[in-house]
């Protein structure tokens, strides 16, 4: 039996894991979760305080910004924009389901059943990154952007896919973008990001998720540290209906149905580039049964099944169309030529350092 001194040192010792990226509000809230909001900064925290990689770069963030706040460091608005536009009984629907960005090995949401908190809607946490660098390599920007940033541009983003990336990219940024560029690059992410809470909340509402269909799933493997969750198991069909439901089931103004729309192709395009690197390096994942249908036949969907507004520019995604698949021909060509720039975890740059597209090089552990 524990005194009350060994275990106030045992509890003081086990709460050192989190002293360098949590405020001690939130270690309270790890150690005794109270709802699933409390779950899921603990199994975050988890994932941070077991893996170096991780708690490298959360312990540089803590230091840099000194209201840093662990929890409040992932975005949530993409969520929260489709909770406001859906109709009260939709919302209402969705009141006891708790959603978050998470570390994970899959591209695609997922949700998860927790016996003890309900049911959780998750994206990947490195999303955002592989969208930012996916959009600087597709888009149409003239002779703005040389074709060797946008080749290393489209380098990082399937780089951070295959986690081995360095998620540093606060401290590390992986070289200089022009405002107005970076502008037109940022713009679509928020409703890239939004359609899929979208999708994910969608299989929620038109009830694709059976309590008695979940299996097991391993959602992230950093070395030899596997992390499983309980994860609702859905249709081909099913996803492709969520796709649809993503866009018409909140209630958009004509303006928003067009960013949606936009965004949603915009990611399956970049989606579409990360499969062909994912069957270059793993080609028999091309022959197991994929949970999800192909990026091209999801966009395809889009096309045919939803009543785009006149003013939609289908012109630029006409070009984007053409632009993914000269990126697609690079990609097979650099992986099977130069598949050592993929295969070490550590950063890639979108230029040589001292030049306009890097600035100078920063080194680890001096400048962050």
């Amino acid at each position: 039996m524990k005194t009350p001194l060994k275990k106030e040192i045992m509890d003081n010792w086990e709460r050192h894991w989190f002293v360098s990226f949590c405020n001690d509000e939130e270690i309270d809230r790890i150690f005794s979760p109270q709802n699933a909001w409390d779950y899921l900064l603990q199994q975050r925290a988890n994932i941070v305080a077991d893996n170096t990689r991780y708690l490298r770069v959360y312990m540089n963030k803590a230091r840099r910004f000194p209201e840093w706040s662990f929890d409040k460091s992932f975005i949530t608005a993409h969520y929260e924009e489709v909770l406001n536009h859906l109709s009260i009984e939709d919302k209402l629907f969705c009141e006891n389901i708790a959603y978050g960005d998470f570390f994970s090995d899959d591209a695609n949401g997922y949700a998860e059943k927790n016996k003890s908190w309900g049911r959780i809607i998750y994206l990947n946490e490195s999303l955002q990154f592989f969208m930012k660098f996916c959009n600087l390599a597709l888009f149409d920007f003239q002779d703005r952007v040389p074709d060797k940033v946008k080749l290393n541009a489209l380098r990082i983003a399937i780089r951070i896919m295959m986690k081995q990336e360095s998620m540093d990219f606060s401290l590390d940024p992986r070289g200089i973008v022009p405002n107005d560029i970076g502008i037109i690059v940022h713009n679509p992410i928020k409703y890239e990001l939004q359609f899929i809470a979208g999708h994910e909340f969608c299989h929620h509402l038109c009830g694709h998720l059976n309590d008695n269909d979940v299996y097991e799933k391993s959602i992230l493997s950093i070395g030899e540290n596997r992390y499983y969750k309980n994860i609702y198991n859905t249709s081909q069909s099913h996803e492709l209906e969520a796709d649809i439901a993503s866009i018409i089931r909140p209630q958009y103004n004509s303006q928003e149905l067009c960013n949606i729309i936009e965004g949603a192709l915009i990611w399956f395009l970049s989606l579409e580039l990360s499969e062909t690197a994912e069957s270059v390096v793993n080609p028999a994942s091309s022959h197991m049964v994929n949970t999800h249908p192909s990026a091209k036949d999801r966009f395809t969907n889009i096309i045919t099944n939803i009543d785009i507004p006149d003013e939609f520019d289908m012109n630029r995604i006409i070009k984007l169309r053409s632009n993914t698949e000269k990126l697609k021909e690079w990609i097979v060509q650099d992986l099977s030529y130069n598949y050592d720039m993929y295969d070490f975890y550590g950063s890639v740059y979108l230029d040589a350092p001292n030049t306009k597209w890097r600035g100078k090089e920063l080194v680890d552990r001096v400048d962050y």
